[in-house]
């Protein structure tokens, strides 16, 4: 997202292939796969105040995106969007053992879609795409980076990577897997469920069950997870997984896992300040909520990204994204 956001501002991209596994719902922070992400309320790199504005920037963006042709699935929903805003639950309750108290219409990103769309728009608009592996700290490869690419900036959104690029020992993995089932027979296509599965004796939520439809007649059922577990040996078979089954089979009669990179100081969307000099700017500590903030930190890291280059730089300056 902050690609696509430098190349509408005229800049040119240089992106580094990855890949992404994601549910995705958008919640209103704090929030995130069931994690309260605010991980340092009051001194951390960035405040709720500053998630609740990405948040909802990046919720009015899929509320536009939703009207987009080329993102209808088929024909039952808004693939990268919301399904229909303001449809109410109480249809479903024929497929749950327990009704449905509260509700609220909230984008529904099928991300595999969206992920395909936002690659042809960006490459669409000119963005180079490179596969590089950096290895160490950033800051030691800042200098063959931007002669390499004539960039003038460098935007680090590494995700878990950033431990090691930006020598951030607050950074951690959280641990997550999805399973995919084929949708029931009647299951609308545009109804997910974030549902609290175990409760703490403090009346806190520690285990969630969360069921998010795709446009290709599958539901995607989560989800685990699991701080400071840098595993990636899940399979059906797994306890863990089985037990994440289970709990969601109390509501609703092939896997894929990841690491959320998570910080302790919350996300981390500013300039390097190690030097004077420095030419890198810091988009990563995103968590499970990496699509509900996606947009408003890109909007930010953009306008990092310019006040940096607004020293005599062309408006036109290359950027090497990581």
């Amino acid at each position: 997202m902050t690609a696509l956001s430098l190349l509408d501002k005229g800049y040119r991209v240089t992106i580094p292939l990855t890949s992404q596994i994601a549910g995705a719902l958008w919640e209103y922070p704090p929030g995130g796969c069931g994690i309260t992400e605010i991980e340092t309320p009051l001194f951390g790199c960035s405040t709720l105040e500053q998630y609740w504005e990405w948040a909802l920037q990046s919720f009015e963006f899929y509320r536009l995106m939703a009207d987009r042709d080329e993102l209808i699935g088929d024909g039952l929903e808004r693939a990268a969007g919301a399904g229909k805003f303001g449809a109410k639950m109480k249809t479903l309750f024929q497929f749950f053992q327990q009704p449905i108290e509260d509700d609220f219409p909230s984008p529904m990103i099928d991300t595999d879609v969206a992920m395909a769309f936002l690659m042809r728009l960006v490459q669409s608009k000119g963005v180079v795409l490179e596969a590089r592996e950096i290895i160490g700290d950033l800051r030691l490869h800042e200098q063959e980076l931007l002669s390499d690419y004539h960039a003038d900036i460098i935007v680090n959104a590494s995700g878990i990577g950033a431990r090691e690029l930006a020598t951030d020992s607050q950074i951690f993995p959280v641990r997550g897997a999805v399973k995919k089932i084929r949708r029931p027979e009647g299951y609308p296509a545009d109804h997910a469920f974030l549902l609290p599965a175990q409760m703490n004796h403090d009346g806190s939520v520690s285990k969630t069950a969360f069921i998010v439809p795709r446009s290709d007649d599958t539901l995607v059922v989560g989800s685990i997870t699991q701080r400071n577990n840098w595993q990636l040996n899940l399979s059906p078979d797994s306890p863990d997984v089985k037990a994440m089954w289970e709990r969601t089979t109390e509501f609703l009669p092939s896997l894929a896992q990841g690491l959320r990179p998570l910080s302790h100081l919350n996300v981390r969307d500013s300039a390097d300040s190690r030097a004077n000099t420095c030419r890198i700017v810091h988009n990563y500590g995103h968590g499970g909520s990496g699509w509900t903030l996606a947009v408003g930190c890109a909007r930010t890291c953009v306008r990092l990204v310019e006040e940096i280059l607004d020293t005599g730089r062309s408006a036109n300056a290359e950027v090497c994204r990581l």
